[in-house]
């Protein structure tokens, strides 16, 4: 099992960086290994990814959503994936985010051609992607 926590602050308001995190879909933008992330129901969601130790495609609940404040979701299973994302004000214009991601690779998951090795290290440069992205300093054609 690898625990990450992270905290830093983006230069964007809470409510922005609130609905970055909410929208599922964009995930693979900032995460490795992260293909797709659809929200069938806005408490559901189906993964599809090339991480080696997790199955290509698992689902994830959302169990807390707390509008501009909090947001955590965890595989089905409970122990594929988690994440926790708290938001604070620092300012109008500027956000503090703290995350918490649990990832348990499973021994039993084949491995796949091209599938991405994830480690701490990959974790912390997915967050400063999204901070990037939630600055509107990331080129979408990165």
């Amino acid at each position: 099992m690898m625990q990450v926590d992270e905290q830093f602050e983006v230069d964007a308001p809470r409510a922005e960086v609130f609905r970055m995190w909410t929208s599922f879909e964009s995930y693979p933008e900032f995460l490795t290994g992260v293909d797709s992330v659809y929200a069938e129901t806005s408490e559901r969601l189906r993964w599809r990814v090339s991480i080696g130790g997790l199955p290509s495609s698992f689902y994830a609940i959302v169990t807390e959503q707390v509008p501009d404040e909090r947001l955590a979701f965890v595989s089905v299973d409970q122990s594929t994936l988690g994440w926790w994302v708290d938001l604070a004000e620092v300012t109008p214009h500027r956000t503090r985010v703290t995350v918490r991601v649990i990832v348990s690779p499973r021994g039993d998951v084949p491995r796949r051609a091209g599938d991405r090795e994830l480690d701490e290290l990959t974790i912390r440069c997915d967050l400063l992607r999204f901070r990037a992205l939630a600055e509107g300093t990331l080129s979408q054609a990165a």
